[in-house]
C-alpha cells in the first residue's frame, strides 16, 4: 500500500501538513492558510471547508444535493451505476489505458476497488465519499477541484465517468497537469458524450413529471443494456426505479446527478488552454462513452 504521507500537501496552498497530528488527535490546520482537515476511520478527510473560491462556494449546495442522490443510485443498484464486476465499459476503459506505475484515481467512487483499475500497481484514489473501508488501494477524501497531492507525482491521473460530477471540470483538468508527472498521461472516460452531443432541455427545466419520465425512460434503456434488469432482478429493478422517483432535480444541475452534459467541443478547448494534447481517443458507443489520452504538450 502507498505511503501516504510522502505524497500528501494541503489542498489549497500545497505546503506540508501536520500528519502526525492530524492522525493522532483527528484534526489539524495547515500552517500556512490555516484550512482545517481531518481524519476519521484512518482515513484522511481533504476536502477543502469553506469552499476556497467563488464558483466552488456558489454551487456547493448543489454539488451536496447531487452527492446524495448518487448515493442512492450506487446503494440501490452498485451493479449499474459503479465499476464494479465486469461491466463492459470499465473493462474497456481499462484495456485503453495501459496504465501502469503511480496512478491517481480521481472521483473513484465508494467500491473497494474499481474494475477498471491495473490489477497490479501503486493506486491512489480520491472521493468525496468514505465509501468501503478499507479500501484496495490507498485513499484519501476530497474534491477533483483541489487534489491534495504534491507536483509531478502521479504516471497516470484518472477520470472514469467522474469529469461531469465536478463542479468546476476545468479547474480540475488544471489541478491533474500540475500532479503528473512530465511524462506522464491524463486518461479521461467522458460517459454519456454522444447523447450530450444532441440538443437536448436540461431536465431542471421541466415539470416534476417529465423530469420523472424522461429519466425512468433513460433509466429502462440504461438498464436493458446488457441484460442489467435479468442481472438486478425485477424486484430490485422495480425498488431502483422507484428510488429515482423520489429525487429531485436541483436548481442549477442538469439532471439528478450532473451539474453539465459534458460535450467532446467543450473538453477538447479545455485540453487546448491548458496544452494538453490529445495522443489517443476511443469511441465506445454502445454506452454513449468516449475515452481520451492526453499527455503535456512539449
Amino acid at each position: 500500500m502507498v505511503d501516504l504521507s510522502d505524497l500528501i500537501v494541503c489542498a489549497v496552498c500545497h505546503t506540508d501538513l501536520p500528519l502526525d497530528r492530524i492522525t493522532c488527535e483527528g484534526t489539524g490546520c495547515c500552517p500556512q492558510c490555516g484550512r482545517h482537515y481531518t481524519c476519521e476511520q484512518g482515513v484522511y478527510n481533504l476536502i477543502p471547508l469553506p469552499p476556497p473560491d467563488e464558483v466552488l462556494k456558489s454551487k456547493w449546495a448543489v454539488w451536496e444535493k447531487l452527492q446524495n442522490n448518487g448515493l442512492i443510485a450506487y446503494t440501490c443498484a452498485p451493479e449499474l451505476n459503479l465499476s464494479v464486476g465486469p461491466r463492459e465499459d470499465a473493462l474497456a476503459f481499462k484495456t485503453f489505458c495501459q496504465a501502469s506505475g503511480f496512478l491517481l484515481d480521481v472521483g473513484c467512487g465508494p467500491q473497494h476497488y474499481p474494475s477498471y483499475l491495473p490489477d497490479g500497481g501503486d493506486v491512489v484514489g480520491l472521493d468525496p465519499l468514505l465509501g468501503h473501508q478499507p479500501r484496495g488501494f490507498a485513499f484519501v477524501q476530497g474534491v477533483g477541484e483541489y487534489l491534495p497531492f504534491r507536483d509531478g507525482t502521479f504516471d497516470h491521473v484518472f477520470y472514469a465517468s467522474s469529469l461531469d460530477h465536478i463542479m468546476a471540470p476545468e479547474r480540475s483538468l488544471i489541478e491533474a497537469k500540475r500532479v503528473s508527472k512530465p511524462d506522464g498521461c491524463i486518461n479521461l472516460w467522458i460517459d454519456g458524450i454522444f447523447a450530450a452531443s444532441e440538443t437536448d432541455q436540461s431536465l431542471a427545466d421541466l415539470s416534476r413529471w417529465e423530469q420523472y419520465r424522461v429519466m425512468v425512460k433513460k433509466g429502462l434503456r440504461s438498464l436493458s443494456r446488457h441484460g442489467w434488469i435479468h442481472k438486478l432482478g425485477l424486484r430490485r429493478t422495480l425498488s431502483y426505479v422507484s428510488r429515482i422517483g423520489t429525487m429531485k432535480v436541483p436548481e442549477g444541475a442538469a439532471d439528478f446527478f450532473h451539474f453539465e452534459h459534458l460535450t467532446f467541443a467543450a473538453v477538447s478547448t479545455w485540453l487546448n488552454e491548458l496544452n494538453l494534447t490529445i495522443v489517443r481517443q476511443e469511441q465506445f458507443p454502445l454506452y454513449d462513452s468516449l475515452f481520451v489520452q492526453v499527455k503535456k504538450s512539449r
